[in-house]
């Protein structure tokens, strides 16, 4: 009887050691289990906040090449409108002066706005004649030749060295009457021309190269008004133009003086009242 409760004292305590073991192991496990799964949880939110921030950085990229390339598309939209303008501005008998250029004609214009006007699509400077010029004569007055001179200064800057000055006369539809007149203008084509050539030589004398000269006249049958009884004082004008000049046609710089080109002998048939849109021919 005594064997039998040691036996059986022996196989309680076994059973309890057994089972605290298996319970610890348990225990263990289920530590394991959760601090693994709190593990998970915590790099799942980190990955999540990774590839947020992954997102926006590629969202930033993204939206920076997209307004790199919407500008480089407006740039290259607005270069070949440029162009687009440029070609019918010039198909269209304009020019596109040096800014330089262009902001020293509209000063000297603005400055003398009784004698002069500028035309700054087509490169030109109107002289009006009756302030140019006297009465029926092809002779520059005195303060036109002072303005002449300012002209020829811009004439001969760098910026528009490239360029030839082309001078054109006009006048009214009133035929000349007055016999001394007559005697040195027989016609409204020579007084043209004559006030061209007057023009130009005004320039020479004030350092244009005689190699960047040209002169030419329309008479009456370039008009840009109606023509009243007495004329109009609009037609009566002298047109500078300035023509970009290419390499093969630029000749050498020369300090000659130029030489007056004879006026015509006969007027070639009448054109269309409208004013000129290219630079007109040249008579040198």
């Amino acid at each position: 009887m005594k064997r039998q409760a040691t036996w059986m004292i022996l196989a309680a305590a076994a059973w309890v050691a057994t089972g605290c073991v298996a319970q610890g192991e348990a225990d263990d496990l289920k530590t394991l289990y959760r601090n693994s799964q709190s593990q998970v949880l915590d790099l799942q939110e980190q990955l999540a906040e990774a590839n947020a921030r992954i997102d926006a950085l590629m969202g930033g990229v993204d939206s920076e090449a997209t307004a790199l390339a919407d500008a480089i598309a407006e740039r290259d939209r607005l270069r070949a409108a440029l162009d687009d303008a440029e070609s019918r501005l010039r198909n269209a008998g304009g020019v596109v002066l040096p800014p330089e250029l262009d902001d020293a004609l509209s000063q000297l214009a603005a400055a003398n706005p009784q004698l002069m006007s500028y035309d700054a699509e087509r490169g030109m400077i109107k002289l009006r004649s009756d302030l140019t010029f006297a009465l029926g004569s092809a002779d520059v007055s005195a303060g036109a030749s002072q303005s002449l001179g300012s002209l020829a200064g811009i004439f001969n800057s760098a910026a528009a060295k490239g360029y030839e000055v082309r001078v054109v006369g006009h006048t009214d539809n009133v035929p000349i009457k007055n016999v001394g007149t007559r005697a040195k203008h027989p016609t409204n084509w020579h007084l043209s021309v004559h006030r061209a050539i007057s023009v130009m030589q005004a320039l020479n004398k004030a350092g244009v190269s005689s190699n960047r000269l040209g002169v030419g006249g329309y008479s009456e049958y370039r008009p840009v008004a109606p023509n009243a009884t007495g004329g109009s004082e609009a037609n009566r004008r002298v047109e500078i133009y300035l023509v970009a000049m290419s390499s093969a046609s630029a000749p050498a710089e020369s300090s000659a003086t130029a030489t007056p080109a004879a006026a015509p002998t006969a007027a070639p048939a009448a054109e269309p009242e409208a004013d000129i849109t290219q630079p007109p021919a040249v008579y040198k």
